[in-house]
């Protein structure tokens, strides 16, 4: 009885956590935090329309593109305009890519949640990621998928 209750409670704890294999799902904001404190690094991939990204923007992320993959060894966080959105485009990025790929649900709001919370005594300020990566494809030949000013 006691092993059933040990293998019941790795499965429950499995499910709620991301799966770190190349995968897609969605994140919480606890979860959000978490990742965005490792060293591994991260792509902040904006998938919100124009307007949603010049009122409220995320400064460490790249707007969304068709041919975007994320790298082995890292992870990509899609920020969408809603939870369907990003699922879908989490999992048409992880399909061809070899890298994590999570939806943040609840989008912007999780996002400025994450960033909401620090410890400025320690000079670690949680909601940024720790490092960056940028995509495969963003500095290849033709027009660049990202623009910087």
């Amino acid at each position: 009885m006691k092993r059933t209750g040990i293998i019941l409670a790795a499965m429950a704890w499995l499910l709620m956590s991301p799966v770190y294999a190349g995968t897609s799902g969605f994140i919480n904001v606890a979860q959000l935090k978490e990742l965005l404190n490792k060293d591994q690094p991260c792509c902040v991939i904006d998938a919100r329309d124009a307007g949603s990204r010049k009122k409220q923007p995320i400064p460490v992320a790249i707007v969304y593109r068709d041919n975007i993959k994320s790298k082995a060894g890292g992870y990509a966080l899609i920020v969408g305009k809603d939870d369907k959105q990003a699922l879908k485009l989490a999992q048409k990025i992880s399909a061809k890519s070899d890298g994590d790929v999570f939806a943040v649900a609840g989008g912007y709001a999780t996002w400025q949640q994450a960033q909401s919370v620090g410890d400025m005594s320690s000079g670690k300020v949680d909601g940024m990621p720790r490092s960056f990566i940028i995509p495969s494809n963003t500095c290849e030949q033709g027009k660049p998928l990202q623009v910087y000013k």
